[in-house]
């Protein structure tokens, strides 16, 4: 996960979140902020639906849970108070549903989802990365996002609840 503090001006725009990722040295959670301006900002100016967002920010969630170890706060407390099983199996069903969009969206998908929401590029900067334009960039995020939002409405129950 890209570790970059960031800018005031990003902090004034309201889309910083952390999320607590378990250092595999220490053993401990620690705090990693995330943003996703470009997925923001895309929806500001009307080209990414709210359904669209909320699947972005699921996976995000699901990816950072499942497979980078960061501590799902609803999951994991049962009661008011830490429940180490909730907690597991809550990491286990998020690593599910990752691996179920994997194999819907297939690796590149994947890359694409981790480059905008965990990572946090930028539409400019993912351009440059891909060398591709700016609006081809934007239209892939779209699509992405489509397909996405989708995988997610017709995703089987188990991979959301208990066995």
């Amino acid at each position: 996960m890209q570790e970059l503090p960031p800018t005031p001006e990003r902090l004034d725009k309201g889309d910083i979140t952390s999320v607590y990722i378990e250092d595999p040295v220490s053993k401990s959670d620690l705090p990693r902020l995330r943003s996703s301006g470009a997925v923001y900002a895309l929806q500001k100016s009307g080209t990414l639906s709210d359904a669209q967002v909320a699947a972005a920010e699921q996976w995000a969630l699901d990816y950072e849970t499942g497979l980078l170890g960061a501590r799902d706060p609803d999951a994991s407390k049962q009661c008011g108070k830490p429940d180490p099983e909730n907690a597991l199996i809550a990491r286990i069903r998020a690593a599910d549903r990752c691996r179920y969009i994997r194999k819907h969206m297939g690796p590149l998908g994947e890359k694409f989802l981790t480059d905008l929401m965990v990572n946090g590029l930028s539409v400019q900067k993912m351009s440059e990365k891909h060398s591709k334009r700016r609006e081809r960039i934007a239209g892939a995020i779209d699509f992405c996002l489509e397909q996405l939002a989708d995988l997610y409405t017709d995703m089987p129950g188990d991979l959301w609840f208990n066995k």
